[in-house]
Order: structure tokens, then sequence, then C-alpha cells
């Protein structure tokens, strides 16, 4: 899921573009699990969403473009959510 760099020649916005279509599968995997998963489960894909939009927001950084306040609100609320279930 999560990416160091791009890869096989990838331009920066393609590699941007993956990474966002990342978060949109965690997004999708965390959304589907909502009715009736454990929140053990829950948990784990909150936080392999938490990793994809950090990652995304890392690239966004390194790409030297803003980091929308949408997005860092999500990361925030995110990791607040860090420790319950």
């Amino acid at each position: 899921m999560e990416r160091a760099g791009p890869l096989n020649g990838e331009t920066g916005r393609d590699h941007l573009a993956a990474l966002l279509a990342d978060v949109h599968h965690a997004r999708h995997r965390l959304d589907g699990a909502r009715n009736g998963a454990r929140a053990a489960d829950l948990q784990v894909l909150r936080q392999a969403l938490l990793q994809t939009l950090e990652a995304y927001a890392g690239a966004l950084a390194d790409a030297g473009a803003p980091l929308p306040y949408r997005l860092r609100d999500e990361i925030g609320l995110l990791k607040g959510l860090g420790g319950r279930g």
C-alpha cells in the first residue's frame, strides 16, 4: 500500500495519483467494514488509512504542494482515534 517514492519511472504526478488511489482504497475498506466489524478490526483499518494519508501528505510536501486542510484534519482525527476501539 505505502510507497517510498516514485517507482519504475513514474513521474511525480503518477506517483501522487497512485498514492491517492491507495487513500481511496483504504477509505473504501474502512467504510465497508463499519457495519458489523469488531472494534479491533476497525482500528487496524483506521491505522492503514492513517498510513496511506501520511504517505500522500508526505509526497505532497516533497512536491512543494500545499496540504489541504481537510486532509490535515482527517490525519489529526485518525491520530486522535488511535487508542480507541
